[in-house]
């Protein structure tokens, strides 16, 4: 073993450092701010041996598996200074923005929060079924019984079940053969209904000793309300097929957040943050500001959980999805909680959008929360042409929420403020939650320029359409000429 010493380790907010070999660079992980390592450069890419000099702010009692899975980027870190990285990390990304403090509503649950968990299998060297996750960067399957972020429950659940599927010889799925049955296993647990799903992804619809592992897992008592199998004979890092078959309850679980029932279906999105779902919830709603009179459009709703919760405020709300399951759900949700003034669509959201704007129609607030990959150009210039007060936009993914904002700022939208909910500790991400408003400086120009051409005998057209950005500034000189007040520049 070849060991090479580095001190005083250089770590941007992913806790990695570079190092230099032979004319190469490599990231070493697991590390912090100002450490001395040994790093062993034997292996294929070199990794961290051992820490000489250690942060104050490492910890001994994170997850056993963090550098060899890679699902956890900060076990090896005190919680407290995590949530000082995320705090620095987003104040210096939204830095161009001159927003207030952004700050992060931490929860107090860092551990064992996730609702969903998913696993993948494989045969041991003792020739017993075991599942774990990807190796980072790869597909080698790292054993793990014990994942420190998911429900402790459903922990309990997937030990229990290796050993009914070890039992009846079921075959795990081999990628390089593409033998085998048994893909995944995806587990969905209600943290508050005591309820849950089991969702055994198959290579295909056959599955021999389906009846024995059904039987065997009922005979454990471990609470199991369904169990689903979901086909997926696709050549794909997909886990999830498009068929599946109900073979035991009623093929979804019932979960309360913030005094609502919500039904959910293996398919459908839902916040895998159940007891830090409320407070983002209820975090965007104050924000939002909705009024009795309000028309709200709720989009990528998921299973209408946002939008059940703004309709006690709203005069009507519009959930729009393009996931057709979870619009069937979302339909029932409203229903069973006795809501009636939600409707919800099933299309892609950039299309509702944007035809609602060429048929003129007008909303007041906008909620929103895409997935990582953010929203469309086209999808934000619409909610300019609904004329929205306000946006609540809610992104999982910091860096394609900056970009989205300056799309917001061509539309005349000012970023009033950003507050981060910690929902996924010992993680590098974060739950923000952006609040919009349109520039009242803008509106009070446009509608001094249109008073103006309407009092002028020689204008015939009453209605004006937009001002172009080229007119701004000017515009801006000449209230400032009139009135000695120069307005601020607000991007």
């Amino acid at each position: 073993m070849a060991l090479k010493e580095f001190k005083n380790v250089s770590v941007g907010y992913i806790p990695d450092t570079e190092i230099e070999l032979n004319n190469k660079k490599y990231k070493i992980h697991d590390v912090i701010q100002g450490e001395d390592i040994l790093v062993d450069t034997d292996l294929k890419y070199p990794a961290l041996h051992k820490v000489i000099k250690a942060s104050p702010n490492r910890i001994y009692d994170g997850c056993p598996y963090q550098a060899e899975c890679g699902g956890c980027q900060f076990q090896h870190v005190s919680y407290e200074y995590e949530k000082k990285l995320k705090e620095k990390y987003l104040n210096d990304l939204f830095k161009s923005f001159h927003l207030p403090h952004i700050s992060l509503v931490t929860l107090d649950m860092p551990n064992n929060y996730r609702n969903k968990c998913q696993m993948t299998y494989k045969l041991s060297k003792s020739k017993k079924v075991v599942c774990g996750l990807y190796q980072e960067y790869s597909h080698k399957i790292v054993t793990i019984t014990d994942c420190m972020l998911q429900a402790k429950k459903a922990n309990e659940v997937i030990l229990a079940l290796n050993k009914v599927l070890t039992k009846n010889k079921i075959r795990p799925y081999d990628e390089k053969t593409r033998e085998g049955n048994l893909r995944h296993v995806y587990i969905r647990y209600g943290f508050n209904s005591k309820e849950i799903m089991v969702v055994l992804v198959t290579n295909g619809e056959m599955f021999p000793g389906r009846g024995n592992v059904v039987s065997d897992l009922k005979k454990l008592n471990l609470g199991i309300t369904t169990i689903v199998q979901n086909y997926n004979a696709r050549d794909t890092s997909i886990v999830l097929g498009d068929k599946e078959k109900v073979i035991y309850g009623p093929g979804f679980i019932y979960e309360t957040v913030g005094g609502y029932k919500f039904k959910i279906s293996g398919t459908s999105f839902f916040q895998i943050n159940t007891l830090g779902m409320e407070k983002l919830y209820n975090l965007a709603l104050e924000k939002a500001e909705i009024k009795k009179s309000d028309m709200v459009i709720d989009a990528y709703c998921g299973v209408g959980t946002i939008s059940i919760f703004a309709s006690k405020y709203a005069k009507k709300v519009v959930g729009v999805e393009l996931n057709k399951n979870a619009i069937t759900d979302a339909k029932i949700n409203a229903k069973i909680n006795n809501i009636n003034n939600v409707t919800f669509i099933s299309d892609d959201a950039t299309n509702y959008m944007t035809n609602l704007a060429k048929n003129r129609e007008k909303c007041d607030v906008v909620l929103m929360d895409p997935p990582r990959d953010g929203s469309t150009k086209a999808f934000i210039n619409a909610i300019n042409y609904l004329g929205a007060r306000k946006v609540v936009y809610i992104s999982c993914n910091a860096e394609t929420l900056k970009r989205d904002l300056y799309l917001f700022s061509e539309n005349d939208y000012v970023v009033k403020s950003i507050t981060a909910v910690d929902m996924f500790p010992r993680t590098i991400h974060t739950e923000c939650v952006a609040v919009l408003e349109k520039d009242s400086e803008l509106e009070e120009l446009e509608a001094l320029v249109k008073k103006q051409k309407e009092n002028t005998k020689n204008y015939k057209e009453n209605k004006m359409k937009y001002i172009p950005k080229a007119d701004i500034e000017m515009m801006r000189e000449d209230h400032f000429e009139a009135t000695g007040k120069k307005p601020k520049k607000k991007w």
